[in-house]
């Protein structure tokens, strides 16, 4: 084990700075007092090794670990800081992304060039996510123009409901803290005064791009899903066709990433290979391959997830022709040191995770896995290494993806091995449609050879989706990803080895896995529970019994309300069965709930919901009042442990001399267990 950290000298102090940063989110730690300690500690560590002697080695290690710590805290915190904003001004912004169409609204983002507050005027470079009123004006405007605005940006809040995305800290990862809705009467266009960043030009030029795509014979669809795959432009996706790429096992090719970069490289070797034949065409090429892989990262707009594959690709092509003993896994390690310590909010990000995981079970597992078969024919060749290579990846990103995304396409493997070739074909023939634009004849074969491939590669991934079994809902807790992680690693080291201890540890993981699978359970069979979400256009209600649950609405939901998003994470994540719906109106009668007249009765609590406490006979006790209609003599009616719970649009006053007052609005869902 020593050995092989020996031979990967990047991957000890990547791990110490991904430490760093882990710790530095959980805990809040003063600037200066880190750079302080950082500072001494590196004179202490050059005094230490201008004195070395074998005794004080120790120290000098532990020194040098603690001090990649301290850096990754460091980094993470500069990085993070939030910067001051200053209310009730007249603020200048430049639109960063063309505004999207939404259902009431076109939605981007902005970042303030100046404030002016009073007579004084203030610099500043803070992103803030702007939804823009619905008007011709706002179709207009494009990446580089400049707005003025007095509207004040507000912080951005979560709902606050169970299990559900938390947005704000998704958005303050990529530093944006604030947003703003604003009327068309609210802005106006100014001159651009400020000279465009190169990621403001790159979203120009993708826009360009974008425009000759539009200006083909496309269909609707074939269209989008071409702009995602080769431009990284998935704004305009129909969620139909998300749903379909994510059940089959193909969103990852919608997001472009190491997949496409990799296609993009593989184009790149197949044209300038030969280079790589000799000492100084070695350098040639790296030069030229470095240069193509940053301006396909430019014409996909520089997003995070390009820029990420593309520095990764560019350590890998300096470290396998200029070094003469190259080592994969360093370069590995090395792209991911200079990626968080050019951005530690990284660590964080899914992309990064799910990257990361699969280039390394493509490097260690796939070769063990081709191995398996030998195959001579060169056509079964090389689907054999695609079916070992999405094996791998997949293997490896198993507790990540269904973590965060609590399902498992079951079919990866078929999707992969017809829609990767697809990519490979459809990409270089975008990029080509690009170039030849202009040549009538062309443009118009490419355009019917890329509408062809898409279409029917989106018809076989919708005949594979609706396959039995195609997804298979999971549900992974925190505690069960640790522990399915020690499952790979643990397997990992015996691939490695071949000791049969590490097999045993392997199946101790699994046994533990399996074990807080069954503890869960438990506890969930146990479970008695009530939820009021914070959903203030339909009041909504969700009771639990172990397994068995049901949602009382204020009015019927509709099949697009984000409520029923919100359930559905709930019962996925608590693993309950399908939920029966009521609304408040319904008289309901069976083993576990009643429902009359607004009042539910469930596992011996008493609810009032949506209704006028007046005319209730004083006999019948309340334990949770929900959004009372009235509240003229509720405090004679309620006991010490009764809790009221409303939103802003049942009861706008604070207190009301009412203890045990719960506002879903401020607080987010109100849970309790008993």
């Amino acid at each position: 084990m020593e050995k092989t950290i020996q031979q990967i000298p990047f991957l000890r102090s990547t791990i110490l700075l991904a430490f760093g940063i882990y710790i530095s989110q959980i805990i809040d730690f003063k600037i200066s007092v880190l750079l302080t300690i950082s500072i001494t500690l590196f004179f202490v560590l050059l005094l230490i090794n201008r004195n070395y002697t074998f005794r004080n080695s120790l120290f000098l290690g532990t020194g040098i670990h603690m001090l990649f710590i301290l850096i990754g805290i460091l980094i993470f915190e500069i990085y993070n800081t939030k910067p001051n904003f200053i209310e009730d001004s007249i603020y200048s912004a430049t639109i960063l992304e063309k505004p999207q169409e939404k259902r009431n609204s076109y939605k981007s983002v902005i970042k303030l060039s100046g404030v002016k507050n009073g007579s004084t005027l203030f610099q500043s470079n803070e992103k803030i996510l702007v939804y823009f009123e619905k008007h011709n004006r706002v179709k207009k405007l494009n990446p580089g123009d400049n707005i003025i605005f007095s509207n004040s940006p507000q912080q951005i809040k979560n709902y606050g409901n169970p299990f559900e995305f938390d947005y704000k800290k998704y958005l303050q990862r990529k530093k944006i803290y604030r947003q703003l809705y604003l009327a068309a009467n609210n802005w106006k266009n100014t001159p651009t005064t400020l000279s465009p960043t190169i990621t403001i030009r790159a979203e120009q030029f993708r826009e360009k791009l974008l425009d000759i795509y539009r200006s083909q014979n496309l269909g609707k669809n074939e269209l989008e899903i071409l702009s995602a795959l080769t431009l990284g432009y998935k704004r305009d996706l129909d969620p139909e066709t998300k749903r379909v790429f994510s059940a089959s096992g193909a969103m990852h090719i919608l997001a472009v990433s190491g997949l496409h970069v990799g296609i993009v490289f593989w184009v790149i070797t197949m044209f300038f290979g030969f280079l790589r034949k000799q000492k100084q065409g070695r350098i040639l090429f790296v030069i030229v391959s470095v240069i193509l892989l940053w301006a396909y990262a430019f014409i996909t707009g520089l997003s995070p997830s390009v820029m990420r594959a593309s520095t990764m690709f560019t350590i890998f092509v300096i470290g396998e022709n200029i070094n003469r003993k190259p080592n994969s896994y360093n370069s590995l390690a090395a792209s991911a040191m200079f990626l968080l310590l050019f951005n530690p909010n990284n660590l964080f990000e899914v992309g990064f995770q799910l990257s990361y995981s699969a280039v390394f079970g493509i490097l260690f597992l796939q070769p063990k896995f081709s191995k398996l078969i030998t195959v001579k024919n060169k056509f079964l060749k090389f689907f054999w290494t695609l079916f070992t290579i999405s094996i791998a990846a997949q293997i490896a990103t198993f507790p990540i993806t269904t973590f965060y995304f609590n399902q498992f396409p079951t079919y990866f493997w078929i999707t992969n091995l017809i829609i990767i070739p697809a990519v490979m074909v459809l990409i270089p023939l975008g990029i080509s449609l690009l170039i030849v634009a202009k040549v009538s004849i062309l443009s118009t074969i490419i355009s019917a050879l890329l509408q062809f491939i898409i279409k029917w590669c989106y018809i076989i991934l919708a005949q594979i989706e609706q396959l039995p079994f195609s997804v298979c809902e999971v549900s992974v807790h925190q505690i069960q990803l640790i522990l399915l992680l020690g499952v790979l690693f643990s397997f990992y080291l015996f691939l490695k080895s071949y000791r049969v201890k590490f097999v045993k540890v392997t199946l101790v993981f699994v046994l533990f896995t399996a074990i807080s699978s069954l503890a869960l359970q438990i506890i969930q069979n146990k479970t008695t529970q009530i939820i009021v979400y914070n959903n203030p256009a339909n009041s909504t209600i969700q009771l639990i019994r172990g397994r068995t649950n049901f949602v009382i609405s204020e009015f019927k939901l509709e099949d697009s309300s984000n409520i029923l998003n919100m359930l559905k994470n709930t019962n996925l994540n608590l693993n309950l069965d399908c939920p029966t719906f009521f609304t408040q109106n319904d008289s309901v009668k069976n083993n576990f709930l009643i429902i009359k007249n607004s009042i539910l009765i469930f596992e011996g609590k008493t609810i009032l919901f949506n209704k006028n406490i007046s005319g209730l006979k004083k006999s019948i006790p309340l334990n949770i009042i929900v959004n009372p209609k009235q509240y003229n003599n509720l405090e004679s009616r309620i006991s010490e442990s009764t809790t009221i719970i409303y939103d802003k649009k049942t009861y706008r006053k604070e207190n009301n001399g009412f203890n045990r007052i719960f506002q879903t609005s401020k607080l987010g869902a109100f849970v309790k267990n008993w």
